[in-house]
């Protein structure tokens, strides 16, 4: 009796260190090395976040370096038209990686701040511009260009507008048989006596479906020579604006956006460059909504064929103007050859429209 308790007491103190090296074993098994810990999982999604804007910086910036890519798929024409806020999501990539990243792994940042410092080049074309002074015995001409969605901007307010800037030359898109009605009314017709263009039919309420089609130029001085661009889907023509000792050709262009289809877009836009290089012998101005930005291929093609720049300086962005955000991009714009020179441009607000209106005040060299 008296032998046998220690041998039990034996077994069970042989007992208890096995148990413990099974603990220890298992614990070995639970740890991982601090140095090889996984990331955790919200530092994950920042650097995957991080990419997915480089890529899309990089995209953007692709449809500039090459715009005949544009060419290739309408989306592609649409997306270039936001190509500037690329600049945003190189940033936002360049921060994301910052905070996402670990040690060496930071570097990835580096590529990301050069994709940033070149999309900035894009942006180049918005900064303010210093406005050239008057060239003495120069001739001053302003230029109001404004979308009238299928006729349904206020036209009390563009008349109240019209009397407070005095513009020269207005050309307007989207004109209605009811819009042309209205301008031909005494009040307008003391303002600008001269027009020109065509209108569409009247805005359909029950259906809200409109007509695009309508391209109208009043004018304070005479028109003439009208010269039209074929097969076009809205109206682009070209007039003769008689300015005393300064005429020029003003061309009003309205061509098809992407939506309409790819063919009908650059369709469009050549047969626009075609009708300006048929006067580019002299002092040319082309207004409208254009519906392309400086980035797109349809406008950067017109400018350097025809030998035209914008005459809006800095970011003036004239469309949506009926949302709830300000406008996001220019597709509304004034051209002009090199006789001319701007002296300034602002934005104007018109109800009932999605466009910001756009005057340019030019000068005409003698």
């Amino acid at each position: 009796m008296k032998q046998a308790t220690p041998q039990r007491n034996q077994r069970s103190d042989k007992a208890r260190p096995a148990t413990g090296r099974t603990s220890t074993r298992k614990k070995s098994r639970i740890r991982r090395p601090s140095g090889t810990a996984a990331a955790p999982r919200s530092i994950r999604w920042l650097l995957v976040s991080s990419f997915v804007c480089g890529f899309l910086g990089l995209a953007l910036l692709l449809l500039v370096a090459a715009p005949q890519l544009q060419a290739l798929h309408a989306w592609l024409a649409m997306a270039a038209s936001f190509a500037p806020y690329g600049a945003l999501l190189w940033l936002l990539s360049v921060v994301l990686a910052l905070a996402g990243a670990r040690g060496r792994t930071r570097l990835v940042a580096a590529p990301l701040a050069l994709g940033l410092a070149l999309h900035l080049g894009v942006l180049r074309a918005y900064l303010p511009a210093a406005q050239a002074p008057r060239v003495p015995g120069s001739t001053s001409v302003s230029v109001l260009a404004l979308n009238l969605r299928f006729g349904l901007a206020d036209l009390d307010q563009l008349r109240d507008d019209a009397e407070r800037h005095h513009p020269d030359v207005v050309v307007l898109s989207e004109v209605t048989r009811a819009d042309a009605k209205v301008f031909r009314r005494a009040g307008w017709t003391r303002l600008l006596p001269y027009q020109a263009g065509t209108a569409g039919t009247d805005y359909d309420t029950a259906t809200g479906t409109g007509d695009a089609r309508g391209t109208l130029i009043l004018s304070r001085y005479p028109l003439s020579q009208r010269d039209d661009a074929p097969d076009t889907r809205f109206t682009d023509f070209s007039v003769r604006v008689a300015v005393p000792d300064a005429p020029f050709t003003l061309l009003a262009a309205h061509p098809a956006n992407p939506v309409h289809g790819l063919d009908a877009w650059l369709d469009d836009a050549n047969a626009v460059t075609a009708l300006a290089l048929r006067h580019q012998d002299g002092p040319l101005v082309v207004a409208g909504d254009l519906n392309a930005t400086a980035e797109h291929l349809t406008l950067r093609e017109l400018s350097a064929k025809a030998g035209l720049r914008s005459m809006t300086g800095g970011w003036q962005p004239t469309f949506p103007a009926d949302a709830w955000y300000p406008p996001l991009i220019q597709i509304d714009h004034v051209l002009a050859s090199g006789q001319f020179t701007s002296t300034g441009s602002r934005t104007i607000r018109v109800a009932g429209t999605d466009h910001l209106g756009l005057l340019v005040d030019l000068a005409l060299a003698p």
